[in-house]
């Protein structure tokens, strides 16, 4: 909204002025320029025009050199003061080189002092507000400007669990503002907590029950929702980070719930959604609305509406340490899905308060750029904002323990960012994972800078989301394309496309590759975005009842877990849970999103089969340890009737022989030599010792056999 009165400097010397016709009802004839509290030179304006409202007035500026070193204002000709905004220097480049701190930011506590930071170069005054929760008055400190931009203060008592705040003095408004490196909040954000971080990292995060996974290959990831997991469970804390971390019985149905249910799935991942602070649930009634949390407000600090007492400065950080402890405690990895590519409202965000037209990414009119969809981007390559991005991720590492960053629209941040943020990653956690949406994003930033699917060979050790594998195996997603049918949901003229997403996408057949490496393609159909697996079956194959799309969700997640690169799991695709064509759920609330634990008795056959498939892939990955092999890539592929496949796999000896059959015709195929079928649309065979030369492949089936080799 604009000011009733207001001064931007628009660069090349030029002055823009608006002043609203309720408060000044005749045109000004000139305007005297003031830097500091000197006279600089006495401006004729150089063009006038009105809206509806306003008078604007350009002025042209020739004697002057704008610097944050100074205060700048107008006195109109009737002597009213209008202070000048000058943010227009934080787009160029002088201003990021000129303006950079490698120190630590935010309230750093020690029992004897706290220390102040905070980057604000256009700040000309700043202080920093402090008091005990249960005082009445806010106590006021001094800050000092140092010249990178950075204002510091220390404070020699100790403040553990003080609420503070800054006020700063920005082109002659003063602004009353959260830190933005909070590490701990009120509920909804009201005020920020100095606490003591080392509190958090003394909790045992059991990293050494981990068994050590020799490859990404390796990982099969599992993502959900804190809230989702127990949302429909009837118990006292569900939907919090607590409510996951205990056992939870269901005697009437004997069925495993929350982390025991994650933990019964033999996944060697979770990937929790959003925990990071978001902006669109009242943390004080966090139940009475839904969001998934893909709109970021703060980046050092975890989301209140999880916590069962987001008013204390403790509470949430703990459980949340808790809750990764717990994961840790059973064999289960932790990945954080992170949202560095744009914020919730960038008028009222505390970084772009402090250091307005810095943040965030401007199209070359001015505007902001929107390749996120959600009307601005994080400006990555500017020092700060890399530093920010980068200092987010280092706390979560070093203080939770978590053990890989899930990057939201991944393809609006640039290339070096990434590559600079997993070095420093690395070096505390050396199995440390990134994986990200590469898409190629209308963000105003070069081709070859962002970190997008089409720049994979620049970022060697990130994942990207692989959505050819989607839409191959599958179908289309988009709401108009749902019809459309993939391999597996029966349209056989997508089998090349099938061999080369197969092959993690490396591979030149049908279309051109997409990764050098498979273990940079993580192979999905199913997430939190577009409609779940089941659903998108249902309304490609209308005529196709329950049993069949289960037997194609099976098949499913044997393409998933049996393809070159990293499996990825959504929450309930194991089952086949509905989302009741809900395309985007993200505000639907629990009925749409909750975890239905009541279908598992229903759907035991599915569940066990995912489990007993999750068993096979890591009994075949260490067939291929013992025989010395990295990658249990496909061998050979040999075309069958009907558009039917087979996929074999040598390991050392052993031929392993996948059969996908998505149509609803039956034949035979004769192997030449007698296979042992190991695995099949029933799971685990009740008699492993089932032989045969000349297998029968049913319609809409897959099954796995095996042989050694003399």
């Amino acid at each position: 909204m604009k000011s009733a009165i207001q001064a931007i400097y628009k660069g090349k010397k030029t002055l823009e002025v608006s002043i609203s016709k309720d408060i000044y009802y005749r045109n000004i004839s000139f305007f005297y320029f003031y830097e500091d509290d000197k006279i600089k030179e006495k401006l004729i304006p150089i063009a006038k025009s009105e809206s509806n409202n306003f008078f604007i007035y350009t002025l042209s500026v020739n004697n002057v050199i704008f610097s944050c070193e100074h205060d700048y204002f107008l006195y109109s000709d009737m002597n009213i003061q209008i202070p000048i905004d000058i943010s227009y220097l934080a787009t160029l480049e002088e201003f990021n080189e000129r303006y950079k701190y490698s120190g630590k930011l935010g309230a750093i506590y020690t029992k004897r002092k706290t220390t102040f930071r905070v980057f604000s170069p256009f700040a000309r005054e700043m202080k920093v507000k402090i008091k005990r929760k249960e005082d009445l008055y806010y106590r006021y400190y001094t800050m000092t400007r140092l010249s990178c931009g950075v204002y510091e203060t220390s404070i020699e008592e100790d403040l553990e669990s003080y609420i503070y705040m800054y006020e700063a003095k920005i082109f002659g408004t003063i602004y009353e503002v959260n830190d933005p490196y909070s590490f701990s909040l009120s509920s909804n954000g009201k005020y920020s907590y100095i606490v003591d971080l080392a509190k958090i990292k003394n909790i045992d995060s059991n990293i050494d029950k981990l068994t050590k996974l020799d490859s990404k290959m390796d990982y099969i990831i599992y993502e959900c929702s804190v809230r989702d997991m127990t949302s429909k469970l009837d118990i006292e804390d569900k939907c919090t980070y607590k409510a996951l971390t205990y056992p939870i019985k269901d005697k009437k149905r004997d069925v495993k719930l929350g982390i025991d249910y994650l933990e019964s799935l033999g996944v060697t991942h979770i990937q929790l959604m959003p925990v990071l602070d978001f902006y669109t649930i009242n943390e004080d009634d966090p139940l009475s609305q839904y969001n998934w949390g893909y709109d970021p407000n703060f980046f050092f600090v975890n989301e209140g509406s999880y916590s069962r007492d987001p008013n204390d400065p403790y509470k949430r950080l703990f459980e949340l340490k808790e809750l990764i402890s717990s994961f840790h405690k059973r064999d289960l990895r932790v990945i954080l899905d992170v949202v560095y590519n744009h914020v919730f409202s960038v008028s009222d965000n505390p970084l772009n308060i402090l250091v307005p037209n810095y943040y965030f990414r401007k199209n070359p009119d001015g505007s902001l750029s929107n390749g996120s969809g959600c009307g601005n981007d994080i400006e990555s390559r500017h020092h700060m904002a890399r530093k920010l991005i980068m200092d987010s991720i280092i706390h979560y590492i070093k203080y939770f323990d978590v053990d890989g960053f899930r990057f939201d629209l991944m393809g609006v941040l640039d290339v070096d960012t990434i590559n600079i943020a997993y070095q420093e990653a690395k070096k505390l956690k050396a199995d440390i994972f990134f994986l990200g949406e590469g898409w190629d994003l209308w963000t105003n930033l070069k081709a070859d800078e962002k970190c997008s699917m089409n720049n994979a060979r620049k970022v060697p050790q990130v994942a990207f989301f692989n959505d050819r594998f989607r839409d191959i195996v599958k179908g289309q997603t988009n709401e108009s394309q749902l019809s459309i049918r993939g391999y597996l949901s029966g349209d056989v003229n997508y089998l090349d496309g099938f061999k080369h997403v197969m092959l993690g996408s490396c591979k030149p057949i049908a279309f051109a590759p997409l990764f050098e490496n498979p273990s940079q393609s993580v192979n999905y159909l199913e997430c939190h975005d577009n409609n779940v697996l089941y659903d998108k079956l249902k309304f490609c194959l209308p005529l196709e009842g329950d049993n069949l799309i289960f037997r194609r969700i099976k098949m499913c997640i044997m393409a998933t877990l049996f393809a070159s690169g990293i499996p990825f799991f959504h929450q309930g695709e194991e089952i086949g849970l509905s989302k009741h064509g809900e395309r985007n759920s993200y505000n639907k609330g629990d009925f749409i999103n909750g975890f239905d634990y009541s279908l598992l008795k229903k759907r035991e056959e599915l569940y066990e089969f995912f489990k007993q498939a999750v068993i096979l892939k890591k009994y075949v990955l260490s067939l291929a340890k013992e025989n010395s092999v990295k990658d249990i890539s496909t061998t050979e592929f040999i075309n069958l009737p009907y558009g039917a496949v087979l996929i074999k796999y040598v390991i050392g000896k052993n031929v392993i022989s996948l059969i996908f059959n998505p149509t609803y015709e039956k034949f035979t195929y004769d192997f030449n030599t007698y296979n042992k079928l190991i695995f099949s649309l029933a799971g685990n065979m009740d008699n492993l010792d089932t032989f045969c030369q000349v297998a029968i492949i049913n319609e809409i089936s897959f099954s796995m056999y095996i042989r050694e080799e003399e």
